[in-house]
Protein backbone atom coordinates (compact mmCIF):
# COMPACT_ATOMS: atom_id res chain seq x y z
CA UNK A 1 0.00 0.00 0.00
CA UNK A 2 1.03 3.41 -0.88
CA UNK A 3 1.45 6.35 1.20
CA UNK A 4 -0.50 9.01 -0.81
CA UNK A 5 1.25 12.22 -0.93
CA UNK A 6 0.38 15.80 1.22
CA UNK A 7 -2.76 17.79 -0.32
CA UNK A 8 -1.78 21.54 -1.59
CA UNK A 9 -3.43 23.03 1.87
CA UNK A 10 -1.96 20.16 4.34
CA UNK A 11 1.41 21.68 3.00
CA UNK A 12 0.51 25.38 3.44
CA UNK A 13 -1.10 24.10 6.72
CA UNK A 14 2.46 22.90 8.02
CA UNK A 15 4.70 25.93 6.83
CA UNK A 16 2.10 27.93 8.32
CA UNK A 17 2.52 26.57 11.54
CA UNK A 18 6.24 26.22 11.23
CA UNK A 19 6.41 29.86 10.30
CA UNK A 20 3.80 30.11 13.66
CA UNK A 21 6.21 28.47 15.75
CA UNK A 22 9.31 30.18 14.57
CA UNK A 23 7.70 33.47 15.31
CA UNK A 24 6.38 32.28 18.43
CA UNK A 25 10.26 31.67 19.29
CA UNK A 26 11.58 34.58 18.14
CA UNK A 27 9.14 36.36 19.91
CA UNK A 28 9.98 34.42 23.19
CA UNK A 29 13.47 34.86 23.26
CA UNK A 30 13.26 38.37 22.89
CA UNK A 31 11.35 38.87 25.97
CA UNK A 32 13.73 36.51 28.02
CA UNK A 33 16.75 38.47 27.21
CA UNK A 34 14.58 41.95 27.60
CA UNK A 35 14.10 40.54 31.11
CA UNK A 36 17.87 39.36 31.23
CA UNK A 37 18.62 42.58 30.69
CA UNK A 38 16.22 44.44 32.53
CA UNK A 39 17.72 42.46 35.73
CA UNK A 40 21.10 43.21 34.87
CA UNK A 41 20.18 47.30 34.98
CA UNK A 42 18.42 46.46 38.03
CA UNK A 43 21.72 44.73 39.73
CA UNK A 44 23.72 47.93 38.17
CA UNK A 45 21.84 50.80 39.19
CA UNK A 46 24.52 51.99 41.81
CA UNK A 47 26.53 52.17 38.96
CA UNK A 48 23.42 53.43 37.01
CA UNK A 49 23.40 56.73 39.00
CA UNK A 50 26.63 56.91 39.27
CA UNK A 51 27.12 57.55 35.79
CA UNK A 52 24.20 59.94 35.95
CA UNK A 53 26.32 62.01 38.76
CA UNK A 54 29.05 61.75 36.65
CA UNK A 55 27.45 63.50 33.45
CA UNK A 56 26.09 66.52 35.74
CA UNK A 57 29.48 66.93 36.79
CA UNK A 58 30.34 67.41 32.79
CA UNK A 59 27.18 69.26 32.02
CA UNK A 60 28.56 71.36 34.77
CA UNK A 61 32.15 71.55 33.35
CA UNK A 62 31.11 71.94 29.80
CA UNK A 63 28.91 75.30 30.78
CA UNK A 64 31.90 76.63 32.69
CA UNK A 65 34.28 75.35 29.30
CA UNK A 66 31.62 77.43 26.96
CA UNK A 67 31.93 80.59 29.44
CA UNK A 68 35.56 80.66 29.78
CA UNK A 69 35.84 80.23 25.61
CA UNK A 70 33.40 82.96 25.49
CA UNK A 71 35.81 85.56 27.30
CA UNK A 72 39.28 84.41 26.56
CA UNK A 73 40.21 82.93 23.24
CA UNK A 74 42.12 79.41 24.45
CA UNK A 75 41.90 76.15 22.99
CA UNK A 76 38.71 74.13 24.16
CA UNK A 77 41.02 71.52 26.25
CA UNK A 78 43.09 74.72 27.97
CA UNK A 79 39.69 75.63 28.68
CA UNK A 80 38.46 72.50 29.99
CA UNK A 81 41.49 72.32 32.35
CA UNK A 82 40.65 75.81 33.73
CA UNK A 83 37.38 75.00 34.74
CA UNK A 84 37.85 72.58 36.15
CA UNK A 85 40.57 73.62 38.17
CA UNK A 86 38.40 76.13 39.37
CA UNK A 87 35.29 74.09 40.00
CA UNK A 88 37.01 71.33 42.14
CA UNK A 89 39.84 73.62 43.59
CA UNK A 90 37.47 75.84 44.76
CA UNK A 91 35.05 72.41 46.21
CA UNK A 92 37.91 71.28 48.18
CA UNK A 93 39.63 74.88 49.43
CA UNK A 94 35.74 75.32 51.14
CA UNK A 95 36.10 71.68 52.81
CA UNK A 96 39.75 72.45 53.86
CA UNK A 97 38.94 75.42 55.44
CA UNK A 98 35.51 74.79 57.04
CA UNK A 99 36.10 70.79 57.11
CA UNK A 100 37.47 70.36 60.60
CA UNK A 101 34.61 72.53 61.99
CA UNK A 102 31.83 71.14 60.42
CA UNK A 103 32.94 67.36 61.55
CA UNK A 104 33.00 68.71 64.87
CA UNK A 105 29.38 70.25 64.27
CA UNK A 106 28.44 67.22 63.04
CA UNK A 107 29.31 65.26 65.85
CA UNK A 108 28.14 67.32 68.06
CA UNK A 109 24.78 68.02 66.38
CA UNK A 110 24.51 63.85 66.17
CA UNK A 111 25.13 63.92 70.60
CA UNK A 112 22.25 66.54 71.02
CA UNK A 113 19.88 64.66 68.92
CA UNK A 114 18.75 61.81 71.68
CA UNK A 115 18.44 64.98 74.05
CA UNK A 116 16.08 66.76 71.91
CA UNK A 117 13.83 63.83 71.33
CA UNK A 118 13.95 63.35 74.90
CA UNK A 119 12.11 66.36 75.65
CA UNK A 120 9.68 65.94 72.82
CA UNK A 121 9.04 63.24 74.18
CA UNK A 122 8.23 64.71 77.55
CA UNK A 123 6.18 67.58 76.09
CA UNK A 124 4.13 65.02 73.54
CA UNK A 125 4.10 61.98 75.28
CA UNK A 126 6.36 58.81 74.68
CA UNK A 127 3.30 56.71 73.20
CA UNK A 128 1.97 59.27 71.79
CA UNK A 129 5.10 60.47 69.88
CA UNK A 130 5.94 56.65 69.21
CA UNK A 131 2.69 55.91 67.43
CA UNK A 132 2.86 58.94 65.44
CA UNK A 133 6.45 58.06 64.10
CA UNK A 134 5.40 54.38 63.49
CA UNK A 135 2.72 55.53 61.23
CA UNK A 136 5.93 57.25 58.78
CA UNK A 137 7.91 54.32 59.76
CA UNK A 138 6.44 50.97 60.32
CA UNK A 139 10.11 49.38 60.48
CA UNK A 140 10.52 50.51 63.36
CA UNK A 141 12.67 53.44 63.53
CA UNK A 142 12.51 55.96 65.59
CA UNK A 143 13.12 59.89 65.16
CA UNK A 144 16.63 60.09 66.32
CA UNK A 145 17.50 56.52 64.34
CA UNK A 146 16.36 58.63 60.66
CA UNK A 147 17.96 61.92 61.85
CA UNK A 148 21.28 59.74 62.43
CA UNK A 149 21.12 57.86 59.38
CA UNK A 150 20.68 61.67 57.21
CA UNK A 151 23.63 62.88 59.41
CA UNK A 152 25.70 59.43 58.39
CA UNK A 153 24.24 59.56 54.61
CA UNK A 154 25.48 63.08 54.15
CA UNK A 155 29.25 62.39 55.61
CA UNK A 156 29.60 59.26 53.59
CA UNK A 157 28.99 60.66 50.26
CA UNK A 158 32.50 61.58 49.55
CA UNK A 159 33.90 58.71 47.56
CA UNK A 160 30.80 58.49 45.43
CA UNK A 161 31.22 62.54 44.81
CA UNK A 162 35.15 62.24 43.75
CA UNK A 163 34.33 58.98 41.42
CA UNK A 164 31.53 61.06 40.05
CA UNK A 165 33.93 64.30 39.60
CA UNK A 166 36.68 62.03 38.05
CA UNK A 167 33.85 60.75 35.36
CA UNK A 168 32.59 64.20 34.54
CA UNK A 169 36.16 65.43 33.85
CA UNK A 170 36.30 62.23 30.76
CA UNK A 171 32.71 62.89 29.80
CA UNK A 172 33.33 66.89 29.59
CA UNK A 173 36.98 66.25 27.69
CA UNK A 174 35.53 64.44 24.75
CA UNK A 175 31.52 64.87 24.58
CA UNK A 176 31.60 64.31 20.87
CA UNK A 177 32.68 60.65 20.79
CA UNK A 178 29.85 59.43 23.59
CA UNK A 179 27.54 61.42 21.70
CA UNK A 180 28.71 59.52 18.42
CA UNK A 181 28.65 56.10 20.32
CA UNK A 182 24.80 56.87 21.48
CA UNK A 183 24.15 57.81 17.77
CA UNK A 184 25.35 54.30 16.74
CA UNK A 185 23.15 52.16 19.64
CA UNK A 186 19.74 54.01 17.60
CA UNK A 187 17.99 52.90 14.28
CA UNK A 188 19.06 55.41 11.69
CA UNK A 189 15.48 56.51 11.90
CA UNK A 190 15.72 57.56 15.22
CA UNK A 191 19.28 59.83 15.14
CA UNK A 192 17.66 62.79 14.82
CA UNK A 193 15.44 62.71 17.41
CA UNK A 194 17.79 61.49 19.70
CA UNK A 195 19.92 64.33 19.10
CA UNK A 196 17.00 66.61 19.90
CA UNK A 197 16.43 64.66 22.97
CA UNK A 198 20.26 64.80 24.19
CA UNK A 199 20.42 68.24 23.57
CA UNK A 200 17.36 69.46 25.02
CA UNK A 201 18.01 67.00 27.68
CA UNK A 202 21.28 69.03 28.24
CA UNK A 203 19.95 72.36 28.34
CA UNK A 204 17.19 71.37 31.21
CA UNK A 205 19.62 69.87 32.66
CA UNK A 206 22.25 72.78 32.55
CA UNK A 207 18.85 74.99 33.86
CA UNK A 208 18.04 73.06 36.87
CA UNK A 209 21.14 72.89 37.82
CA UNK A 210 21.71 76.19 37.90
CA UNK A 211 18.61 77.23 39.44
CA UNK A 212 19.59 74.81 41.98
CA UNK A 213 22.75 75.93 43.14
CA UNK A 214 21.79 79.12 43.61
CA UNK A 215 18.73 78.43 45.69
CA UNK A 216 21.25 75.68 47.56
CA UNK A 217 23.78 78.56 48.39
CA UNK A 218 20.70 81.17 49.55
CA UNK A 219 19.38 78.48 51.93
CA UNK A 220 22.70 77.37 53.53
CA UNK A 221 23.42 81.14 54.01
CA UNK A 222 20.33 82.26 55.36
CA UNK A 223 20.00 79.47 57.62
CA UNK A 224 23.47 79.54 59.17
CA UNK A 225 22.85 83.77 59.86
CA UNK A 226 19.36 82.49 61.16
CA UNK A 227 21.09 80.07 63.26
CA UNK A 228 24.17 81.99 64.33
CA UNK A 229 22.01 84.79 65.35
CA UNK A 230 19.96 82.87 67.78
CA UNK A 231 22.81 80.97 69.38
CA UNK A 232 21.92 77.44 68.04
CA UNK A 233 24.91 75.10 68.38
CA UNK A 234 26.46 73.81 65.09
CA UNK A 235 24.50 76.50 62.79
CA UNK A 236 27.40 75.37 60.18
CA UNK A 237 26.10 71.75 60.14
CA UNK A 238 22.87 72.84 60.23
CA UNK A 239 23.26 75.32 57.23
CA UNK A 240 25.02 72.28 55.28
CA UNK A 241 22.62 69.79 55.48
CA UNK A 242 19.97 72.22 54.69
CA UNK A 243 22.19 73.09 51.79
CA UNK A 244 22.47 69.36 50.40
CA UNK A 245 19.09 68.27 51.56
CA UNK A 246 17.70 71.40 49.40
CA UNK A 247 18.46 69.58 46.05
CA UNK A 248 15.70 67.05 47.12
CA UNK A 249 12.48 68.41 45.84
CA UNK A 250 8.94 69.08 48.33
CA UNK A 251 10.36 66.84 51.35
CA UNK A 252 13.92 68.26 51.71
CA UNK A 253 13.18 71.00 53.55
CA UNK A 254 10.90 68.98 56.00
CA UNK A 255 14.27 66.24 56.17
CA UNK A 256 16.64 69.43 56.78
CA UNK A 257 14.27 71.17 59.64
CA UNK A 258 14.11 67.73 61.75
CA UNK A 259 16.92 68.02 63.33
CA UNK A 260 17.37 71.74 63.76
CA UNK A 261 14.25 71.93 65.81
CA UNK A 262 15.20 68.85 67.84
CA UNK A 263 18.08 71.02 68.93
CA UNK A 264 15.50 73.39 69.27
CA UNK A 265 14.31 71.53 71.97
CA UNK A 266 17.56 71.44 74.02
CA UNK A 267 17.99 75.31 74.07
CA UNK A 268 15.01 75.49 76.08
CA UNK A 269 12.55 79.09 76.52
CA UNK A 270 11.58 80.11 72.79
CA UNK A 271 14.62 79.21 70.95
CA UNK A 272 12.58 75.46 68.79
CA UNK A 273 9.72 78.59 67.80
CA UNK A 274 12.41 80.66 66.77
CA UNK A 275 14.48 77.54 64.50
CA UNK A 276 11.22 76.86 63.02
CA UNK A 277 10.26 80.18 62.19
CA UNK A 278 13.30 80.23 60.44
CA UNK A 279 13.26 77.48 58.30
CA UNK A 280 9.76 78.16 57.69
CA UNK A 281 10.32 81.51 56.31
CA UNK A 282 14.07 80.64 54.67
CA UNK A 283 11.72 77.70 52.59
CA UNK A 284 8.78 80.03 51.34
CA UNK A 285 11.14 82.83 50.09
CA UNK A 286 13.49 80.33 48.81
CA UNK A 287 10.68 78.38 46.88
CA UNK A 288 8.21 81.65 46.10
CA UNK A 289 10.96 84.29 45.25
CA UNK A 290 14.37 82.51 44.69
CA UNK A 291 12.97 79.66 42.56
CA UNK A 292 10.36 81.83 40.67
CA UNK A 293 13.43 84.26 39.38
CA UNK A 294 16.00 81.37 38.48
CA UNK A 295 14.27 78.63 37.58
CA UNK A 296 11.26 80.58 35.45
CA UNK A 297 13.02 79.05 32.13
CA UNK A 298 13.59 75.76 33.71
CA UNK A 299 11.56 72.65 33.05
CA UNK A 300 8.21 73.22 34.65
CA UNK A 301 7.02 69.97 36.65
CA UNK A 302 3.69 69.79 38.35
CA UNK A 303 4.52 69.30 42.24
CA UNK A 304 2.74 66.24 42.47
CA UNK A 305 4.75 64.57 39.26
CA UNK A 306 7.78 65.15 41.07
CA UNK A 307 6.70 64.30 44.56
CA UNK A 308 5.60 60.34 43.32
CA UNK A 309 8.65 60.90 41.34
CA UNK A 310 10.51 61.30 44.18
CA UNK A 311 8.79 58.12 46.08
CA UNK A 312 9.27 56.00 42.92
CA UNK A 313 13.47 56.91 42.45
CA UNK A 314 13.87 56.34 46.44
CA UNK A 315 12.15 52.75 45.77
CA UNK A 316 14.22 52.16 42.68
CA UNK A 317 17.77 54.03 43.89
CA UNK A 318 17.36 53.99 47.75
CA UNK A 319 18.59 57.17 50.05
CA UNK A 320 21.06 58.17 47.61
CA UNK A 321 18.78 58.29 44.55
CA UNK A 322 17.04 61.09 46.36
CA UNK A 323 19.79 63.24 46.19
CA UNK A 324 19.66 63.62 43.01
CA UNK A 325 15.63 62.93 42.69
CA UNK A 326 15.50 66.66 41.30
CA UNK A 327 17.47 65.60 37.89
CA UNK A 328 16.61 62.41 37.25
CA UNK A 329 12.89 63.68 37.40
CA UNK A 330 13.63 66.34 35.08
CA UNK A 331 15.70 63.67 32.83
CA UNK A 332 12.42 61.31 33.27
CA UNK A 333 10.10 64.22 32.02
CA UNK A 334 12.22 65.19 28.95
CA UNK A 335 12.00 61.70 27.40
CA UNK A 336 8.26 61.46 28.00
CA UNK A 337 7.61 64.86 26.49
CA UNK A 338 9.94 64.21 23.40
CA UNK A 339 10.20 60.16 22.80
CA UNK A 340 6.26 59.54 23.81
CA UNK A 341 3.99 62.79 23.46
CA UNK A 342 6.04 64.93 21.03
CA UNK A 343 7.83 61.47 18.96
CA UNK A 344 4.80 58.66 19.05
CA UNK A 345 1.57 60.59 20.09
CA UNK A 346 2.54 63.45 17.86
CA UNK A 347 1.43 65.78 19.96
CA UNK A 348 3.11 69.32 20.09
CA UNK A 349 3.98 70.48 23.65
CA UNK A 350 4.71 73.79 25.02
CA UNK A 351 8.26 74.25 26.60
Amino acid sequence: MTATPPTEPDANARLLSGARASRLFTAGAALLALLAFAALLWQLRPVLLLLFAATLVAIVLGALTRLICRFVPVPRPVALAVAAITLFGSIFAIAGLFGTELVNQVNQLARLVPGGWQDLSDRVGEERLNHIVEQFSPSGNNIVSIVRSILSFVSGMLSATLLAMLGGVFLAAQPSTYRAGFRMLLPRTWEERGDETLHELGVALRRFLLGQTVSVIFVGVTIFLGMWLIGAPSPLALAVIAAILGFIPVIGPLMAAAPAVLIGLTMGGDAVWKIAAIYFVVQQTDGNLVNALVMRHSVKIPPAVTMFSLFSIGVIFGPAGLILGGPLTVLCFVLIRKLWIEGRLGKPVDP
